[in-house]
């Protein structure tokens, strides 16, 4: 989101911006680099149409994918200031429907679960419907004799909690592959762009105030090597959720690989205006 480094978007609004939530997000000098684990899998194909906006195209297939990435954002204020982890690290899960919108190729994101309250906001003002949770992943240590990066014998595991588990995934790394192999849309030269249904209620007049579809994505990316292979996903009857008709028919696999990004130059556009219809 390009728009990131306009210091008058911060919330809560102060004179100075200090206690903004995106105030590091903000900075000009802002990078991100983390791991992203993409699990895919066919569910019900009248739930996910359902649950898709229809101006959005699918194939029918019933495809979804969960997307799990943990980051870090970098600022060149880490150099001269003391920064807490939580400010800069953070851990996503969402599900993400591939889908078509005039001819380009897109992710509808239907759910998603943040560890950190400024993501959360962040996320809503694009269209992505976060929720605070707790999202924890497995992680490779340099000084383990196996489990020191992607290599065949290894399992990465992914969870979410909320009112109760949510979700429960796994990927056993089994070989490396090429970026072609995969049975989504991914490609390092190739925006992979997110859609967002955001809107914004006004409590006093019972109106909405935005209703729209909002995409958006990231600059400058840069993909490590891709490892991947047979994924497990389970999902749970969790209080306050709705995930039980996505349940997986058929699971495709899943694919791991370190990633690297900006919000330097793209900024995010209404595809679709409700209150315009």
């Amino acid at each position: 989101m390009a728009n990131l480094n306009n210091k008058q978007w911060m919330y809560p609004i102060t004179p100075g911006g200090r206690a903004s939530m995106l105030a590091l997000m903000q900075e000009p000098s802002h990078r991100i680099s983390g791991d992203m684990t993409i699990i895919s899998w066919e569910a019900d194909p009248e739930a996910v149409r359902a649950y898709t906006p229809a101006e959005l195209e699918v194939d029918g297939t019933g495809h979804i994918t969960l997307w799990n990435f943990e980051g870090w954002h970098y600022t060149d204020r880490m150099a001269t200031e003391f920064i807490s982890e939580k400010r800069v690290q953070y851990a996503e899960s969402y599900f993400m429907v591939p889908c078509r919108f005039e001819g380009l190729d897109y992710y509808y994101m239907l759910y998603s679960w943040v560890n950190r309250d400024w993501l959360a906001y962040l996320g809503r003002c694009g269209g992505m419907p976060h929720k605070v949770a707790d999202v924890q992943f497995s992680h490779f240590h340099e000084a383990d004799e196996l489990h020191n990066g992607p290599q065949p014998g290894v399992r990465t595991t992914y969870t979410v909690e909320n009112f109760g588990t949510v979700l429960r995934a796994s990927v056993d790394m089994e070989r490396e592959y090429a970026v072609e192999e995969l049975p989504f849309f991914y490609r390092p030269d190739v925006p992979a762009r997110h859609i967002g249904h955001r809107q914004f209620w006004d409590i006093c007049n019972g109106r909405p105030m935005v209703d729209d579809l909002v995409a958006h994505w990231g600059d400058d990316r840069e993909i490590g090597p891709v490892w991947g292979g047979d994924a497990t996903l389970e999902f749970y009857d969790a209080e306050g959720e709705d995930i039980m008709p996505f349940t997986p028919i058929r699971m495709h696999g899943g694919w791991r690989w370190s990633l690297k990004f900006n919000h330097s130059t793209s900024p995010p556009v209404v595809l679709h205006d409700y209150m315009a219809d």
